[in-house]
């Protein structure tokens, strides 16, 4: 099976006076971050069946991220603040002749084995999988702490960035039902993701763990949802939940408001096609919770709203070594 992916994100987000921060002019900083930030990502991937039982999937990602700075600036345009300016992923960021994050668009990339543990062949009943994988990082990464301080005030920095730099392993049980009655398919998959190492620049990633959660509608309530050789296949609720523990960096310790809970919510429209394949389209909006039991946490708000489309098709070929 070939699948592809195309995800926006919106963040308006918010934060708090930096407690120290100063200014590019050398003044104390009394002002709120405020600022727009959009994240675009392609994800490209083939999933191979091994046998009946087993099958793999590799999953490359490309990635844009761009800041747009609304706080105050100077004269010239530039930001007063070190902490953010409207800038995107794609380019190197420099200070001065340092270079403290390498831009580009090639995200992580992805192996995945899964396990059939239980499957009720045709018609209603459960299917069940688990699974396990490899995440494999790339070089866009900071190479310094966005907290680093010299003489007691902090350096120019990148918050974001595609990759964090690390090794991770990927766990998951996946649970789906099918039914005569609606929802006609629903279930979810749980995953943990956990980081190898550190990167090369010395931070950990955080743990992350997940709950996915959709419920699906039959095409026989859409019958006149059609559009040529397009049909309406399924209207149904989706709610994805994460958790993201401290992250931390050597001598930093650990990176302030890096533990959250989002609830992202949001409604899965797919779109069936004659002659095969499908597209799902899923609009929702998160909300995040960030767990403040750090001094170093400050308050924070985020406004989230997401766009995604998918595209996958079986691919009518058979891997004849693959069945000696």
């Amino acid at each position: 099976m070939f699948f592809t992916n195309y995800s926006y994100q919106h963040f308006d987000w918010w934060h708090d006076v930096v407690p120290g921060a100063i200014d590019i002019e050398g003044n104390l900083e009394n002002f709120d971050h405020i600022g727009l930030f959009n994240n675009h990502i392609l994800n490209l991937g083939i999933t191979i069946g091994l046998n009946d039982y087993w099958n793999i999937t590799f999953e490359q990602s490309f990635l844009e991220r761009c800041m747009k700075w609304d706080g105050p600036v100077d004269d010239s345009g530039n930001s007063l603040t070190v902490h953010h300016r409207s800038e995107c992923s794609t380019t190197d960021f420099y200070d001065g002749n340092s270079i403290k994050a390498f831009g580009g668009i090639t995200g992580d990339a992805k192996l995945n084995f899964r396990y059939l543990l239980y499957n009720q062949m045709k018609g209603p009943g459960t299917r069940v999988f688990i699974g396990m994988g490899l995440e494999i990082p790339s070089d866009n990464i900071l190479t310094e702490s966005p907290w680093t301080k010299i003489d007691e005030q902090f350096t120019r920095h990148r918050h974001f960035y595609i990759s964090d730099g690390a090794y991770k392993m990927n766990f998951e049980l996946q649970f789906f039902k099918k039914r005569i009655q609606f929802p006609v398919f629903w279930g979810g998959t749980l995953s943990f993701n956990t980081p190898l190492n550190k990167s090369e620049y010395g931070f950990s990633p955080s743990n992350r763990l997940g709950l996915s959660l959709l419920a699906m509608s039959s095409s026989r309530y859409f019958t006149k949802f059609k559009i040529g050789k397009i049909s309406l296949s399924s209207l149904g609720p989706t709610l994805n939940i994460i958790y993201t523990g401290r992250s931390s960096w050597d001598n930093q310790g650990e990176t302030p408001n890096s533990e959250s809970i989002i609830y992202i919510p949001g409604v899965n429209i797919l779109l069936g096609f004659e002659n095969g394949g499908g597209v799902g389209i899923n609009i929702a909006k998160g909300f995040e919770k960030y767990i403040n039991d750090s001094p170093l946490d400050i308050d924070e708000e985020l406004d989230i709203f997401t766009f995604s489309i998918n595209y996958r098709t079986v691919i009518d070929k058979r891997i004849e070594w693959l069945w000696y």
